[in-house]
């Protein structure tokens, strides 16, 4: 009897939790309540040369693809964005950020390095962060390389801006946001709140939960080097 009541409770939990993050609003709300928090940087100054840096997306090790079809679709979002600040500007320096797991396989930043000198971007603009894996490295790596009180252009996933931003700030840097790859963007045609159904919504909650956590953790346990 016990067993069947615990089972009923589960079952209860577990219809509410996926009616909560893939049916209502609340996924949603939580993923743009993160990328609304800083505006797109839609211009910089010609004579603007502050460097950029791209923070890392991933990527998949397939030497059968070119560099441009191995970083994922996050990286590359951000990569593309990175690329247009660059041509906006002064050609300033374009910093790319990532780790391997393997010391046989090319790092991520050098990955979006040949990405980026693929696209346009010339060699020689191009700097690579070869050792941080998370944004807390990447703004201590950044520091390390150019300096306390360097002002620097952001590029990260909108979502993630948020923390990114705490994060370089906690070190003592000057971060200029440059959001982008948005999740949840506003058609006027369509419902941005609804009730349908939708995988996307569990995608959200992921991205979304997983942002908040970080934020706490950074903020209990990481201290400024």
């Amino acid at each position: 009897m016990k067993r069947k009541k615990t089972a009923n409770r589960i079952a209860v939990i577990a219809i509410a939790e996926l009616f909560i993050f893939s049916i209502s609003p609340l996924p949603t709300y939580l993923i743009r309540r993160l990328e609304q928090q800083y505006k797109p940087l839609k211009h910089i100054e010609a004579n603007n040369n502050l460097p950029i840096l791209v923070l890392g997306g991933g990527h998949t090790y397939d030497t059968t693809l070119v560099p441009s079809q191995q970083i994922s679709a996050t990286a590359l979002s951000r990569l593309t964005e990175g690329i247009r600040l660059y041509n906006e500007g002064n050609k300033a320096p374009l910093i790319l950020s990532g780790y391997t797991k393997y010391s046989t396989k090319p790092a991520h930043a050098k990955l979006m390095a040949e990405t980026a000198i693929s696209l346009g971007v010339k060699a020689k603009d191009t700097i690579m962060l070869t050792q941080p894996a998370v944004t807390w490295e990447e703004a201590i790596a950044f520091k390390k390389r150019f300096g306390n009180d360097k002002k620097l252009i952001l590029v990260t996933s909108a979502y993630h801006m948020p923390r990114a931003i705490k994060t370089f700030k906690r070190v003592g840097l000057n971060p200029v946001p440059a959001p982008t790859d948005y999740q949840v963007k506003h058609d006027t045609d369509n419902l941005m709140y609804n009730w349908k159904p939708s995988s996307e919504k569990i995608k959200y909650t992921t991205k979304a939960l997983h942002e908040y956590a970080g934020m706490l953790y950074y903020k209990w346990f990481k201290t400024e080097k």
